[in-house]
């Protein structure tokens, strides 16, 4: 802009020193003059008009050349304009580019802020959750220590073999042991114990809470294993065992031990040449398993589908039959285990649990080694390399 003025001024100045060097001409006279007179002083004019001339000429020349420069200055200021004009655009461009790199920036803080509060409530939720597992370990430790001397007097109770010693509180005990702990209140309400339980037919077991067959059965089968070996359950390994002792008798001693093993399917097998196809039907649809099937009593077997009475007398007759095999065989089998193990070096079994048994075992150790076996108190089961656990 600074030069296209510069230029306009310089035009101007021309301009003016052209009307000024027409101006110095002289006038044209009308007054009459002599030839000679007339012809110098015309000659004198046109000298002067010329010299006039030639520095209005010169001044025109130096008005170009300002002209020239300044339009020069002119092209030049228009062309750093146009540079300033594209800087600007590049820095209005990076001016964007770094306000979305802000943006983005500060979308990123917010996202590592609120992953930082999900990763303090994460911690938080997992503290408490350790804090509670802590608490349940500690009351778990407090009952196992509460329950170590009730496990040893159930445990000398059990080993009467009888299950008619059993006191209301052993029979509360053994309902827990076997998972039937929601029918503990019903039982000491009712001063169920031992000789009461081994009298307990199906429909005074209904009678207590106990509507499922399973559950009967359950009970039923806990209260012949007591009786017969001591023990709250008998392992798929004594069962074979002790089968295999009874297969010198006969085969049908042995299945006779096996049945408490079987699924319901080799039950129902089994059962064809023994009763009607439809009773074996309505067995293996309610899933009767074989141990199940030594345990039934009438209602039992009302309840799962089996309608004719002659059907339900013929079936449990087989079935006590069949019992009385199986727990014979058992009970001479343990008879045998416990001849040969007294005869020989004996196995390391503390009769206390939890920190008892851990004492009783350091004491019969210098050395604070556990022992190569242990047999469990409640189950009875020959636990093979044990640790003592840091409860004890």
């Amino acid at each position: 802009e600074d030069g296209k003025a510069a230029a306009a001024a310089a035009a101007a100045a021309a301009a003016a020193a052209a009307a000024a060097a027409a101006a110095a001409l002289p006038p044209q006279t009308t007054t009459p003059r002599g030839p000679l007179s007339d012809a110098s002083t015309w000659h004198a004019e046109v000298d002067t008009a010329s010299a006039h001339a030639e520095d209005v000429g010169k001044e025109a020349a130096r008005a170009q050349a300002g002209l020239e420069v300044a339009t020069a200055a002119a092209s030049e200021a228009q062309q750093s304009a146009d540079r300033q004009r594209s800087a600007v655009v590049e820095l209005e461009r990076s001016l964007a580019r770094q306000r979305a790199i802000l943006v983005g920036a500060e979308r990123d803080a917010a996202r590592a802020a609120q992953h930082n509060a999900d990763v303090a409530e994460w911690a938080r939720v997992a503290q408490a959750d350790v804090q509670a597992a802590e608490e349940r370990v500690q009351r778990a430790r407090a009952e196992v220590e509460r329950a170590a001397p009730r496990a040893a007097e159930l445990t000398q109770v059990l080993a009467c073999c009888d299950v008619r010693t059993l006191s209301v509180r052993d029979v509360c005990d053994v309902l827990l042991e076997v998972g039937l702990a929601a029918h503990e209140k019903a039982f000491a309400a009712n001063s169920i114990d031992g000789l009461t339980l081994s009298r307990l037919e199906g429909g005074q077991m209904r009678g207590l809470g106990l509507e499922a067959p399973a559950d009967r059965q359950k009970l039923h089968r806990v209260a012949c294993v007591i009786s017969a070996c001591g023990r709250l359950q008998v392992t798929l390994a004594d069962l074979e065992q002790a089968a295999a002792a009874a297969a010198s008798t006969s085969a049908e001693a042995r299945d006779a031990v096996l049945l408490a093993a079987w699924t319901s399917a080799n039950v129902a097998a089994w059962l064809e040449a023994q009763v009607p196809p439809h009773v074996c039907g309505v067995l293996l649809a309610a899933k009767v398993t074989g141990e199940q099937l030594l345990h039934v009593c009438d209602l039992d077997l009302e309840q799962i589908g089996v309608a004719e009475v002659r059907d339900r007398a013929q079936l449990l007759f087989w079935s006590e039959e069949v019992r009385e095999r199986h727990f014979a065989a058992v009970r001479a089998f343990f008879c045998a285990c416990s001849s040969s193990s007294s005869s020989s070096s004996p196995v390391i079994a503390p009769t206390t649990t939890g920190a008892g048994a851990a004492a009783t075992a350091a004491d019969d150790d210098d050395d604070e080694h556990e022992p190569p076996d242990f047999l469990c108190p409640i189950t009875q089961q020959l636990m093979e390399r044990p640790v003592i656990a840091p409860d004890g």
